[in-house]
């Protein structure tokens, strides 16, 4: 058995609406009859297409939206790169002594993303009739499995040099255009300065400098949290979603004067000691081993965790129905599975008991999706 870490936490969570965050995704491949081993498959597909979506600030209703291929961005609007530069983004240093490395020289080349060009979010944004995003907007990347980061309008609109423009890549140089560009199209960060090996790189310490903590990213291998700006490169881009705090877009004359406050917001999170569960080869009447999965409270509130699983068909919803038991009790979608207290751990058993009378054979695959919530 395989597993692979792959972790993320969220940061910034609306205890007032008390809204569950998505925290981790574990698929599972299940066997009820053998059967020859399957290579494994890219999470998704290249993309080709991405569409920009502008809520209102109900976070629900949808008030513009436009969708364009990368053949039009690359004839139409401003090309970022030039096919010849590498840019650089950093992974975890797993050195308590340098845990930002300044220098960034640590776990540099792993996250040599290319020689790429592609498209600035910001001209993508400002493609909807009604405007783009506006200043207290949260900007969303999200790719067709799931994965999605969230950015503040500044990030987006006004980076800073160290960070450089966010830009959604449709050409690597090795591999030419999406499709072809395996992980296209992706989120990279075009940093404007250099390592001292000349290389530009958006490194840990410039996420640190350059974005507020909410949109840091962590490698997880709890107890330890380890800054990894690589974990921003969203792959696989299919969406842009601009979430409104109700401020506008349009530029007009005025006065000012400046106005302070610290606000302090309430956070829920939780990660996974794992992302992946291979169950095996189990026939019908039989049951698999037992999968512990320990969900570690990375917030600052008591949560609640409930389970969905999402099946990849109607066949594979039924099996996990009637087949999956946590704790020992049959999986129900509705069921608080764990109650974790701050910075507190919980384990919970997950197995497969194949009901004798299962007459389907062949994979069957599943999302595991772990909902935190503060019961208060």
């Amino acid at each position: 058995m395989h597993i692979y870490h792959d972790i993320f936490r969220e940061g910034k969570v609306n205890e007032m609406l008390k809204k569950a965050l998505l925290l981790a995704i574990i698929v599972l491949v299940l066997t009820v009859a053998p059967l020859t081993p399957v290579p494994p498959v890219l999470a998704s597909d290249p993309t080709t297409t991405i569409t920009i979506n502008k809520y209102d600030t109900d976070g629900e209703t949808v008030i513009d939206q436009v969708t364009v291929d990368y053949e039009y961005m690359k004839d139409n609007l401003p090309v970022q790169g030039n096919g010849i530069t590498h840019y650089y983004h950093q992974g975890p240093t797993f050195d308590y002594d340098n845990l930002w490395d300044p220098g960034e020289m640590v776990n540099i080349d792993s996250r040599d993303y290319g020689a790429v060009m592609g498209t600035d979010v910001k001209d993508l944004c400002e493609l909807l009739t009604g405007g783009g995003a506006a200043t207290g907007d949260e900007i969303e990347i999200k790719s067709p499995d799931g994965f999605t980061k969230r950015f503040a309008y500044e990030d987006v609109y006004n980076p800073e040099p160290e960070q450089g423009k966010m830009v959604i890549t449709w050409y690597q140089a090795d591999f030419g255009f999406v499709p072809n560009y395996d992980t296209g199209m992706r989120l990279v960060f075009f940093a404007e300065t250099t390592n001292p090996e000349g290389k530009y790189v958006f490194g840990d310490w410039d996420m640190h400098e350059t974005l507020a903590e909410e949109y840091w990213h962590y490698y997880v291998n709890y107890p330890d949290f380890w800054p990894s700006s690589s974990g921003l490169s969203v792959k696989w881009v299919s969406e842009i979603n601009i979430y409104s705090s109700g401020g506008s877009s349009v530029n007009t004359a005025s006065d000012s004067l400046v106005a302070r406050a610290n606000v302090v917001l309430q956070s829920i999170g939780i990660a996974l000691n794992r992302d992946t569960i291979d169950f095996g080869n189990i026939a019908p009447g039989q049951n698999s081993a037992v999968e512990p999965v320990s969900i570690f409270n990375t917030g600052s509130n008591t949560v609640s965790v409930t389970l969905e699983v999402s099946a990849d068909s109607d066949t594979a919803e039924d099996f996990y129905e009637r087949s999956l038991y946590i704790d020992e009790e049959l999986y129900n979608g509705g069921t608080v599975i764990a109650n974790v207290g701050v910075l507190g751990t919980q384990t919970v058993d997950t197995q497969l008991r194949v009901p004798a009378d299962w007459t389907e054979a062949g994979l069957q695959e599943a999302q595991f999706i772990f909902w935190a919530e503060s019961p208060g």
